[in-house]
């Protein structure tokens, strides 16, 4: 009676066993609130012989109302001009260029924040840590130029 009570107390947790790895293994993974919001188009792209190992691209980034994307760098430079709407804008380490519409040149340092506006552009150097949030209720769209490390992902996040 034992050897009966101690088989079926390993078949139970056998069995049980396999439906949590089975129920594991249906769970999604977490999701990055960053890709599920900020819609990335790429327009173009190319590998100029000239930057060898390099990626250049042309890129539409769509943010919608209240998005707020996470601190980040990208591995190169990325150069973007506002289409569409304010985007609040900040640096965490490193500067970041600036060029309004009105063709005024500003620099935004290591903990400074701007509102980004239609016509406005940015120059990010790579490496250069930062984020950007809409804290409107209308879409941001930026057009964005990068030549980028092409064995690298485009923008990589890094903890505040």
């Amino acid at each position: 009676m034992k050897k009966l009570g101690l088989r079926f107390s390993v078949m139970m947790m056998v069995s049980l066993g396999t439906v949590t790895i089975a129920r594991s293994q249906q769970t999604p993974p977490p999701s990055n609130s960053y890709t599920q919001t900020v819609k990335r188009e790429v327009l173009a792209s190319g590998y100029p012989s000239e930057a060898e190992g390099r990626i250049l691209e042309l890129v539409r980034y769509t943010i919608p109302a209240g998005a707020k994307l996470p601190p980040h760098i990208h591995p190169g430079m990325q150069i973007e001009k506002v289409e569409l709407g304010t985007l609040t804008y900040n640096v965490v380490k490193g500067t970041a260029k600036i060029k309004r519409a009105n063709g005024k040149e500003e620099t935004l340092d290591a903990g400074q924040t701007t509102r980004l506006t239609v016509g406005d552009s940015l120059v990010e150097p790579g490496g250069m840590v930062h984020y950007g949030q809409n804290e409107t209720e209308d879409l941001v769209i930026l057009i964005s130029a990068s030549l980028l490390d092409s064995q690298k992902p485009k923008a990589i996040l890094i903890e505040p």
